[in-house]
């Protein structure tokens, strides 16, 4: 456990760094920071009892389902089912927003070999990009 949230802790600060980097790659490649901060965010948005459990390409799965079930707001759910390994699937859930949508309280859902894990979280926007990250 210790080992996972060390990969975690560093997963946050390389995703900070790559934050402004994808700024500046967005610009240089034409690309919006938002697609292009896609393959990054993954350590902003997953919690730590989901993320040590998919493999790099679920996690991006689950982190583009959070990002979907936030655009729907409240009650949104969003399902993904993974691309790399069988019997394994996830969805979010938009459980709660504060007034005024500074922050949401999403419930991650992922199932593996019939085995289901619940993970909620708190995520709220972050300036510059008002981006919604974990909390």
């Amino acid at each position: 456990q210790q080992r996972a949230r060390r990969n975690l802790q560093r997963l946050d600060r390389v995703g900070d760094m790559a934050h402004s980097a994808t700024e500046r790659i967005g610009r240089f490649v034409g690309a919006s920071q938002e697609s292009v901060a896609h393959v990054i965010r993954i350590g902003h948005s997953l919690s730590d009892a989901i993320a040590r459990r998919l493999d790099c390409h679920e996690q991006q799965q689950a982190a583009l389902a959070t990002d979907r079930a936030i655009q729907g707001g409240v009650g949104t759910t969003a399902t993904w089912t993974s691309q790399t390994r069988a019997h394994v699937s996830g969805s979010s859930v938009v459980t709660a927003q504060e007034r005024g949508g500074a922050c949401v309280t999403v419930t991650d859902i992922v199932i593996i070999d019939g085995e289901e894990t619940r993970a909620p979280k708190r995520m709220c926007r972050r300036p510059p990009t008002n981006r919604y990250v974990r909390v």
